[in-house]
């Protein structure tokens, strides 16, 4: 794992052009020195300073950018910042004028597995970033997600930007530097550029409103598979007790905590060893009901702390014949069991698949014979997951230009209905990768998880094309559409990270 090389620049004094001072940028480099030590945890020595006299020439840069460069590897990161002042396309230094977006280009080209620049001046984003991030179907996922390069920007290409008086630093820096500590954005010891960039918006537009400054739009863009991850503090995940008991006539394979508002649930996986009645089966259910009652197993702490002690309130078990079935969720039956604090006439509702078996409540499942007919006819391994790749690349691929054209939605730089157009042949191109994917036959056992992480993902990809689809507009509010796209954006994101781990599991 590669580490964070960071450089900050910060321009007070002004030696060519007639340029005001500007005394806060040097507190800004030392306010964002301390926000990335504190919140992502970068070792200090791997932070260089440019500016703490408040000169910064172009000699003084270049040799700052091979200082940090100079034993940088592929597996780091770099980010580079800058508090200055800017104009159109360019960035002011004490005796010269750098163009903006050549500097970018040339940060764009270093061999890093991702960049992130962060630029604070008036018109910083008066720049492009127009590559968009493609997975090739013969790589695993490790090499798409979190690779790439951002570029966050404190303001519009024809806005300015400002300064936080009380705290004595630019705005925009504040607002970064609050994003990067703030602890409620940590998510199973991590936090994600994504959930960064968004707290900065919220904090922008909390500003805004009061209308005390300049409006300042802040600009992202990003040609990242996915997003970065980064690893800010330990995390323990909660163990889920592992359940499995073997007997003369059945296995207990797994039992499942699905405790939900103020009701112990229990789902129980059952392996029947012989092909059996339904009134075995209920006899079997009622043996395992009554021995699983007390079980304690719980999803996380919370529920344990509710829970512990108490006896179930409700039991389902979900009966099949191998393991197959037990892990492609194919059963042939289940039984439900609930105590007298539950709403017996609801949870014991027949239907025409409904048997009462030794006053055991015993749904069957009508498509259990054909499931295990089509599984019988799947695809080669090797070709399952080549296909699957295949469908997963294409989709992932309309994903990322989905995303980019909504980020420009964001950025204001587009209007919602200039977006709603834009998407329209992406709607399509998604729906078509949704489909093809969800014809794909059942895996095998040892590709089940793998090929369930393709599903999740591709789902959720979907859930894209559906929020600005045209025909889907009274469906949500302009607000409430931004905001399910963003979080199916965060969602898509942590689905890519778990495919980078299935990807090394086969």
């Amino acid at each position: 794992m590669g580490t964070t090389k960071v450089l900050l620049v910060g321009v007070c004094e002004y030696l060519t052009f007639k340029c005001p001072s500007l005394p806060m940028c040097r507190n800004d480099l030392f306010a964002m020195r301390k926000a990335l030590v504190k919140g992502l945890n970068i070792n200090p020595s791997n932070i260089h300073l440019s500016g703490e006299t408040g000169i910064v020439t172009k000699n003084d840069f270049i040799t700052s950018i091979y200082t940090v460069l100079k034993d940088i590897s592929e597996n780091d990161t770099f980010i580079f910042y800058f508090s200055g002042h800017g104009g159109k396309n360019c960035l002011v230094l004490s005796d010269g004028l750098i163009e903006l977006q050549d500097l970018l280009n040339t940060i764009e080209l270093i061999q890093t597995k991702n960049k992130i620049a962060i630029i604070d001046s008036c018109h910083s984003g008066d720049f492009s970033l127009e590559n968009i991030p493609t997975i090739d179907i013969d790589e695993t996922v490790e090499h798409f997600a979190g690779r790439g390069f951002a570029v966050l920007a404190s303001c519009g290409a024809n806005q300015s930007s400002g300064f936080d008086e009380a705290n004595e630093i630019s705005l925009y820096t504040s607002f970064v530097c609050d994003a990067l500590t703030a602890r409620f954005l940590v998510r199973k010891g991590k936090k994600s550029l994504e959930a960064i960039n968004e707290a900065i918006f919220h904090l922008a537009e909390v500003s805004n409103r009061k209308g005390k400054r300049n409006f300042q739009q802040p600009i992202f863009r990003s040609s990242i598979g996915g997003t970065i991850f980064f690893d800010v503090e330990e995390y323990n995940p909660y163990k889920i007790a592992k359940v499995y008991e073997e007997t003369d006539n059945y296995i207990i394979y797994n039992v499942e905590p699905v405790h939900h508002v103020g009701a112990k649930r229990l789902s129980v996986k059952v392996i029947l060893r012989f092909q059996s009645s339904m009134e075995q089966i209920a006899e079997i259910a009622t043996e395992i009901k009554n021995k699983v009652l007390y079980y304690e197993v719980y999803q996380n702490e919370i529920a344990e702390a509710r829970y512990k002690g108490c006896a179930a309130n409700i039991i389902w078990c979900y009966f099949g014949y191998d393991e197959d079935d037990m892990v492609d969720c194919n059963f042939i039956c289940h039984s439900t069991w609930v105590d007298d604090t539950q709403d017996k006439e609801y949870w014991y509702r027949t239907s025409k698949n409904t048997i009462v078996a030794k006053e055991v409540h015993i749904d069957v499942h009508g498509s259990y014979e054909l499931i295990k007919n089509l599984k019988d006819n799947t695809l080669d391994k090797d070709e399952l997951i080549q296909i699957t790749r295949e469908y997963t690349a294409n989709i992932i691929s309309a994903a990322e230009q989905y995303i980019k054209i909504f980020r420009e939605y964001l950025n204001n730089t587009i209007t919602e209905e200039e977006l709603i157009d834009s998407v329209v042949p992406l709607n399509i191109e998604i729906s078509k990768w949704f489909l093809k994917q969800s014809d794909l036959p059942i895996p095998p056992k040892e590709l089940h998880d793998w090929a369930h992480i393709h599903t999740k993902l591709s789902c959720t990809i979907h859930d894209f094309s559906l929020f600005y689809d045209k025909k889907n507009l009274k469906t949500w509010k302009s607000e409430n559409r931004k905001w399910l796209l963003q979080n199916a954006i965060k969602q898509y994101e942590m689905e890519l990270e778990e495919l980078k781990a299935a990807d090394k599991l086969i």
